[in-house]
């Protein structure tokens, strides 16, 4: 026979060889089937309405995708077709594999997005709010960008703020590790009460690293409040979802911490306006009631009536021992009489008399021991009174009585005394000794009229 004839092994080389001339090769499809090897290789169908295509793209290749190969997808391939000897099937081994009518990056963005939203870490109800009186601020942000220097700048409006700085990269291969450690640190230190994770502006590659799941776990996971301010107003990324709060820009986001501060102040401020204000309606309620009681005759009689009350005192703290006195002279003449009538002769009916006597003197004695009974309820109805009105009631109000040194006498008039004369003033608790210096003839005038015109 003329044709020639191949060994299996030798026809797929020669077949590999003349796939060599196709080189790499872009060709559109849909995947199907898509399978993660435990090697870390996928192996997947690329398919459209006319047919379908085996390929492999080696773990090397694949780890470096930012998103999930998912059944379905219309995406562009590049790679080199090759015949596989195992299997004798042919397979295109994939080089790039990108996402067809959207970006890589956007395509990984809302692949992450769904995935840690469908497990709740955009759920509000897990959203903490920020304390309401921040001492310590923990701040991830690079050293050297424009942000810091704004947010410093508004959190410097607030000198009571420590600001804890910790460095990081915001952008290139790695700086995801470093926020998501920065962040953790803060988290678990003690050192800090709520934690801003910023950047400026820049494109979506730039902001990148905001993006990635490693950030978003440790912001979820963060031990205090995380307030995100990354990019301007329209850029979004992973960390703004899963932060406690979402900042437009970091300056918002330091302003929302002094926001808050200064709100806490002002309410403060307000409070202390509305004590001072209740403190001033009692105070003038107050003197407007000693006003009142100052013009009442009670009050400015009050020296010749507590003179009135001490010469009461005096007579009542004697009445006891006169009215002991009384009755001792009483007994001493019934007495007299009873021993009289007792000597009167038979003749004159001395049993008779005797008996009229007895009579007398046990109603004598029922008067005595009615009368001592009412003037004790009168002498203790009169000790309350004179106790309520005691001058040592008087100074317990605030009142003091001042002497000379040595005489008991109280000082009435100033002209009475002259400086350099020592002085005694009795308080309700306690005494007082001075000096004269100087004294003013004038007339006493309102209680109120020296503070008034103060």
């Amino acid at each position: 026979m003329s044709e020639r004839t191949y060994g299996v092994g030798e026809l797929v080389r020669e077949v590999n060889a003349a796939l060599q001339g196709f080189g790499e090769i872009w060709v559109r499809g849909e995947l199907s089937g898509v399978k993660v090897a435990s090697s870390g290789h996928r192996y997947f169908q690329i398919k459209d309405a006319e047919g379908q295509l085996s390929c492999a793209m080696w773990a090397k290749r694949a780890d470096r995708l930012r998103f999930e190969l998912v059944d379905g997808q219309a995406v562009l391939v590049r790679g080199r077709l090759e015949v596989y000897a195992q299997r004798g099937s042919l397979s295109l081994i994939v080089e790039e594999l990108q996402p067809e009518g959207v970006g890589e990056l956007q395509l990984a963005f809302e692949q992450l997005k769904a995935k840690l939203e469908a497990e709740g870490l955009f759920a509000a109800e897990r959203k903490r709010p920020l304390p309401s009186l921040p001492q310590r601020l923990g701040l991830v942000t690079s050293p050297s960008g424009a942000a810091v220097r704004d947010v410093l700048k508004v959190l410097s409006r607030w000198e009571h703020l420590a600001v804890l700085l910790a460095p990081v990269r915001v952008q290139g291969k790695g700086a995801e590790g470093e926020i998501a450690r920065a962040v953790a640190y803060l988290g678990r230190s003690g050192l800090v009460d709520v934690v801003l994770v910023v950047r400026g502006g820049g494109s979506l590659e730039d902001l990148w690293a905001f993006n990635e799941e490693v950030v978003a776990r440790a912001i979820a996971a963060c031990g205090v409040p995380v307030v995100s301010g990354v990019g301007h107003e329209v850029d979004f990324t992973i960390a703004d979802f899963v932060a406690d709060v979402r900042a437009a820009t970091p300056t918002q986001a330091a302003e929302i911490v002094v926001a808050a501060l200064e709100g806490q102040q002002r309410r403060v401020e307000s409070a202390q306006g509305e004590i001072a204000a209740a403190f001033t309606r009692k105070l003038e309620h107050g003197r407007l009631r000693l006003r009142g009681l100052e013009g009442a005759r009670g009050l400015a009689r009050l020296p010749s009536r507590l003179r009135e009350l001490e010469q009461k005192v005096r007579r009542l703290e004697a009445l006891p021992q006169l009215l002991r006195a009384l009755v001792a002279a009483r007994h001493r003449r019934a007495d007299g009489a009873s021993s009289r009538l007792y000597h009167w002769p038979v003749r004159f009916g001395a049993p008779r008399r005797r008996e009229l006597v007895a009579v007398r003197l046990a109603v004598a004695g029922e008067r005595l021991r009615s009368l001592l009974a009412r003037r004790t309820l009168e002498l203790g109805a009169r000790e309350r009174a004179l106790s309520a009105l005691s001058p040592r009631n008087v100074l317990e109000r605030g009142y003091s009585i001042t002497a000379r040194e040595g005489d008991p006498r109280p000082v009435r008039d100033a002209a009475a005394v002259n400086a350099g004369e020592r002085l005694v003033t009795t308080l309700a608790r306690g005494q007082l000794r001075s000096l004269v210096v100087g004294r003013s003839n004038g007339t006493q005038g309102s209680l109120f009229e020296e503070e008034e015109t103060q």
